[in-house]
């Protein structure tokens, strides 16, 4: 039995993560990026891999990840994988989310009042409801956290960000169909390190702030505490007539973390984290084409001015709890996750018209969710049975969550000095008879109030159960087989769900109480993969993948029933080469690949449709595809310092079977196709149809050189990014386009060695393009939120 005292984490390819070259930016990149950073991983791995430099002047090093849940070298993983270290997430000032879309090819970030809408390969979640999850799974230290709203705002301490694509329902579960984005912070060790990184952008008064720092606290325990605090004046302004600006965006956080380790085989790591984001984040947009209900309203142009006249604001507070304990034990590894995670937007409010008349407005008191989860899990390990040959991870996984609106509301003709009768009338009139109907029966006994508000309340509540398994035996050197399955049961229940008006005593009168209801799915999500080695640093592989995305209710109800959402659910084949050339200067990855999805859930946005978000399934859609990923050192004899990458993603999306999707018509209204006769003129299909935000095309390119100087390093480096554009609506109407645009970034440091002091000036979005955060079409028209213009500034880096 060990002694129990704190110490270094073994070495090996669970102690080490090498810059991953491959994917990230070169321009974020120096002479360091060819060298080993230390690192701690979530999965002790069962041998230490040879290091470059033990075996000659090999310049590219093997990247570590975690996607198949054991610390392996990137290039010996059968999956798409984008990795990058703290140091490239500082050196490209990598902070959010948002950032990362950027970096990624393939990966496609918009965001629509403060849900994150992540898409990889064309498979993400446009729905913007907490019944709606995600496609792309988010885990924060191996801790499943499935909501969309605001966990990856903003990271905070980092210790590196893996990106993997496509379906990984087998080992990540349900909600991972289209990848997943896995966070590693640090756990906390027995040498005392602190760092410092601070940035300033003149132009909107941006600063951010970070500090992490760890302390032993003897010889078995370490504590660790990291905050960020990030402030930012709206890079929008508001121009509707009144004296109050908008809001200045705030985001700050902080995280904690003890580390016991009262053995050199058990570890016990237990975390806090409190978040708030406090601003507009895209509530905060104009009306750049008016229809339908806002025929009238005077087009805004597309730029950095909204004339609302409700006061845009989004106020998010996140709280979550999770630990690991992680026993090393002969024949098996042995670990336990739990967490807790409660985010709430509160003091929501969203100008549903984009314009400067009081005419809709749309937001939630309360909108949150809620979720428990644990999981069990079970790995082989050096010293288990044909450890030379055969390698496994096993495991159970439980969740718990409940979220909807308490309650959210749609409020219309806000703050008119007109008569109570013309107000309703006119509302009324403007409705479609099916909704206006019974709305003028029941309003005749109601008191009302001088603006007409309608509430509407919804909660979602699911229990999931899972278990899996995945192994990998090795037939010879030179082929490998994995095999692996993950079942799943899981129960979803629509509960408190009714729709209400505002009367006089201020509060509500409920119209419409719907009823409860409850769905159990089950499902089995197989993979299976053959990786072939013909020669050193080369690697052919080809796999099949399922994933699926679990069922759900719509929870926003005016006038029609709850609508069920059936489980989204994809087949994955792809064929893949990952390879390291001329001593491994070259890396050159690349894969093709074709998803078959049964089911697309997408999401839709109309008030006069039935629920003001609406959310529905597609038949069917198939997505192909090529990535190609690569870094080069051309000149390693001569310019050591010069370093090329690039990254590129071809995506053909269309949709195969969408024949009863939403629409809105050319004068602006919300319909709904029917094609039971396909000559009727509703008949209106999506077959052929681009899926929507995702681009045909989007690529990175990087250049960075580095200058041995006094001192220390010199860096130079920029960085290119396309993006060929994308529909926000499934039936491609051509004001639903985002066109296409580049992206241009640069940056020059320089690091004082002597005292790990590193001073960077940065440039982003220096051509200065017009492009947008997020596109939002409503009965009113389209609106718009723009993401930030051209920005320049200076952040430190102190590490000691």
């Amino acid at each position: 039995m060990s002694s129990g005292r704190l110490r270094r984490r073994r070495q090996g390819a669970s102690g080490l993560l090498l810059l991953p070259l491959l994917s990230a930016p070169v321009w974020a990149q120096t002479d360091a990026a060819l060298d080993t950073v230390p690192v701690q991983t979530e999965t002790p791995a069962e041998a230490t891999p040879q290091r470059a430099d033990d075996a000659g002047p090999v310049l590219l090093e093997e990247v570590v990840v975690t996607a198949r849940k054991r610390a392996e070298p990137l290039q010996d993983v059968p999956v798409s994988i984008s990795a990058f270290s703290a140091e490239q997430l500082d050196a490209r000032g990598i902070v959010d989310v948002r950032d990362l879309g950027i970096a990624v090819p393939g990966l496609q970030f918009t965001d629509l009042a403060g849900y994150n809408l992540i898409y990889i390969r064309g498979i993400g979640t446009d729905a913007f409801i907490p019944s709606a999850d995600p496609s792309v799974a988010t885990y924060l230290d191996g801790v499943y956290f499935p909501s969309a709203h605001s966990m990856a705002q903003s990271f905070g301490a980092l210790e590196r960000i893996e990106v993997l694509k496509g379906p990984q329902g087998t080992l990540f579960g349900r909600n991972s169909t289209g990848g997943a984005v896995m966070l590693w912070t640090k756990d906390p060790g027995p040498v005392a390190e602190t760092s410092i990184q601070a940035s300033y952008a003149p132009r909107f008064e941006d600063s951010k702030t970070r500090v992490y720092t760890s302390v032993p606290l003897g010889d078995n325990l370490a504590f660790s505490v990291s905050g960020f605090y990030n402030r930012a004046d709206n890079y929008y302004q508001l121009d509707n007539g009144g004296d109050h600006g908008l809001p200045t965006e705030i985001n700050r956080g902080g995280r904690v973390k003890l580390g016991f380790y009262p053995a050199d085989n058990l570890q016990i790591v237990l975390s806090g984290m409190l978040m708030q984001q406090r601003g507009t984040s895209t509530t905060t947009s104009a009306n750049t084409d008016p229809n339908g209900l806002g025929v009238t309203i005077p087009a805004q142009t597309r730029d950095y001015v909204v004339t609302a006249n409700s006061q845009p604001s989004l106020v998010t507070d996140t709280r979550a709890y999770y630990g690991k304990i992680d026993w090393q034990h002969p024949g098996v590894d042995v670990k336990l996750l739990g967490s807790y995670y409660y985010t709430n937007a509160h003091d929501y409010v969203y100008d549903f018209d984009g314009s400067s008349q009081p005419i809709a407005t749309y937001g939630a008191d309360s909108d949150y969710q809620r979720i428990v989860t644990s999981e069990l899990q079970f790995t082989s390990n050096a010293e288990s049975w044909g450890a030379s040959w055969l390698k496994w991870v096993g495991g159970l996984y439980y969740l718990r969550s409940e979220g909807g609106y308490k309650p959210g509301y749609l409020r219309l003709v806000d703050s008119i000095n007109l008569p109570l009768a013309n107000v309703v009338n006119g509302v009324l009139d403007a409705l479609p008879d099916a909704l206006g109907d019974p709305l003028q029966e029941a309003l005749g006994g109601l008191p009302l109030p001088s603006s007409l508000t309608f509430y509407f309340n919804g909660l979602v509540q699911a229990e999931s159960y899972s278990a899996y398994a995945q192994t990998t035996a090795s037939a010879t050197r030179w082929l490998d087989f994995t095999l692996g399955a993950r079942y799943q049961r899981e129960t979803r229940k629509l509960l408190d769900s009714d729709f209400s008006i505002g009367n006089l005593g201020g509060g509500n009168s409920t119209l419409i109480p719907w009823s409860d209801q409850s769905s159990t799915v089950h499902n089995l999500s197989p993979k299976a993969s053959i990786e072939v080695r013909p020669f050193k640093d080369f690697m052919l592989y080809t796999s099949y993948t399922k994933g699926f995305k679990s069922a759900t209710y719509n929870i926003i109800n005016i006038y029609t029933p709850p609508d069920y959402v059936k489980p989204e659910e994809v087949t994955s084949y792809e064929a893949g080469i990952k390879s390291e050339w001329f001593q491994r200067s070259l890396r050159f990855n690349v894969a093709a690949f074709q998803n078959e999805i049964k089911n697309l859930q997408t999401g839709f946005v109309s008030f006069t449709s039935g629920g003001a978000i609406n959310f529905e399934n597609a038949g069917k859609a198939r997505i192909r595809g090529v990535e190609v990923d690569t870094v080069w050192q051309p000149l390693r004899e001569w310019d050591p310092g010069l370093v090329l990458s690039g990254g590129a993603t071809w995506l053909k999306a269309i949709y195969t079977d969408y024949d009863s999707g939403h629409y809105f018509t050319d004068s602006g209204f919300a319909a709904q196709s029917d094609c039971s006769n396909p000559d009727s003129p509703r008949c209106n299909s999506f077959d052929g149809n681009r899926i929507v935000r995702t681009p045909k095309f989007s690529a990175t390119a990087s250049i960075s050189q580095s200058f041995d100087v006094p001192g220390g390093t010199l860096d130079i480096a920029g960085d290119y990014y396309y993006n060929s554009g994308y529909y926000y609506l499934a039936q491609n109407s051509p004001n639903s386009l985002e066109p296409h645009y580049d992206l241009i970034g640069a940056r020059i440091s320089y690091l004082y060695e002597p005292w790990t002091l590193r001073l960077t000036l940065f440039g982003e979005n220096l051509g200065d393009e017009r492009y947008d955060l997020a596109q939002f079409h409503t009965d009113f028209g389209r609106e718009d939120t723009l993401a930030p213009p051209v920005t320049y500034g200076v952040r430190l880096n102190w590490d000691f």
